[in-house]
């Protein structure tokens, strides 16, 4: 079977169970009054549904297995595997081999499942995706050695590389959370970034993880359309929770199990969207005597909707940012490192004014 027919395959697996499956949930969620809360901070006035989260965990889920099955036999397998072992037996084997990972994503959409419906307490929430991270790290899925740019000196982690794997996954699954804020924006952008996890993946010779990658992007894409603006449902904690998961698994997952932490660079521009959201949200709360998850209304999008950009206008401006990230990620493996460290130290350095001018000219209106 060619790897076209392979991605085709596994992306209309995503595509077909999240298209399917997302109307049903509207038709229970308006049935039953399963609707998102209206506040001050939220930018809709209308009663929607947002339990969309299911619809895109059961299309990764049957995407994966897609995946699994037509992986078999084939190269570019995790290492370990060999693609000598065929059918049933190979299938079990990719399955057990990412089984840490599945078992992670499970818990952490089954807690963003119930506050959606109960609104859990955010220690309680923290505490459970903790533990989703650490089952994470039960496989070979960690970040073993720090790489310092430029010299590319390795500072090896050893027991360390836990509790940072663990600090990385909860603050990228909490960071898509907090960047769910208006219609199309945490889908849009992570089906951008999981594509271009996609394209590493192959230019790696990881074809399995490609496929992975593929079937989040057409469970994705399935969502948007029912998510773009106006968007009929919401994916609510149950679908930005399991995306920031799956995001920051990616890398990990990259790495092939040899604790290679050069693809964290590559990932940490993939993913410097929400991460910068993320700091400056929990940097201004703690300089405010808040606590750091405290919900309000001065993330990046409100900063830009305070700006007079509407939904579209703000989409096209991360949208944008997210591609230009994207290719200065996969460059990393195109270019000489030194030269890409660069560019990606000044795309950084770009990001991180963009969202300080942000902030300053946003206090400067209010004042």
């Amino acid at each position: 079977m060619t790897l076209t027919l392979r991605i085709l395959l596994t992306m209309l697996a995503g595509f077909v169970v999240t298209v399917g499956v997302t109307p049903l949930v509207i038709h229970l969620a308006h049935r039953n009054q399963w609707y998102d809360e209206l506040n001050h901070r939220k930018i809709h006035t209308e009663a929607i549904p947002r339990l969309g989260g299911f619809g895109i965990f059961l299309g990764l889920i049957i995407s994966a297995v897609v995946a699994f099955i037509v992986s078999t036999g084939q190269p570019g397998l995790p290492a370990g595997l060999s693609p000598d072992v065929t059918g049933v037996t190979g299938f079990w084997l990719l399955a057990v081999y990412f089984s840490p990972v599945i078992g992670g994503m499970i818990i952490i959409h089954l807690v963003g499942l119930i506050d959606d419906f109960r609104n859990l307490r955010a220690l309680l929430k923290l505490v459970i995706q903790i533990v989703a991270a650490i089952v994470v790290t039960l496989g070979p899925f960690r970040i073993e050695r720090i790489t310092v740019p430029f010299i590319w000196y390795n500072v090896e982690l050893g027991l360390l590389s836990y509790p940072v794997t663990v600090v990385w996954i909860v603050a990228v699954s909490n960071a898509v959370n907090f960047i769910d804020g208006i219609d199309g924006l945490a889908g849009g952008s992570s089906a951008i970034t999981v594509l271009f996890f996609a394209v590493i993946a192959l230019l790696v010779g990881q074809g399995a993880t490609a496929l992975l990658a593929i079937g989040v992007f057409g469970s994705l894409v399935a969502f948007l359309m029912f998510n773009g603006p106006p968007a009929r449902i919401f994916m609510g904690d149950s679908g930005s929770y399991v995306l920031g998961f799956i995001l920051s698994v990616f890398p990990l997952i990259l790495a092939d199990g040899t604790g290679n932490s050069l693809d964290m660079i590559p990932a940490v521009t993939l993913l410097a969207v929400p991460i910068l959201d993320m700091t400056s949200s929990v940097l201004r709360r703690m300089r405010r005597g808040k606590h750091p998850f405290s919900a309000d209304r001065e993330h990046i999008h409100h900063r830009l909707m305070d700006r007079g950009f509407g939904t579209w206008r703000i989409l096209a401006v991360i949208y944008g940012t997210c591609i230009l990230l994207g290719v200065v990620a996969v460059s990393w493996y195109l270019l000489p490192k030194n030269l890409d460290m660069a560019i990606v130290l000044a795309v950084w350095s770009a990001c991180v004014i963009f969202v300080l001018w942000l902030s300053w000219s946003s206090r400067q209106r209010t004042a």
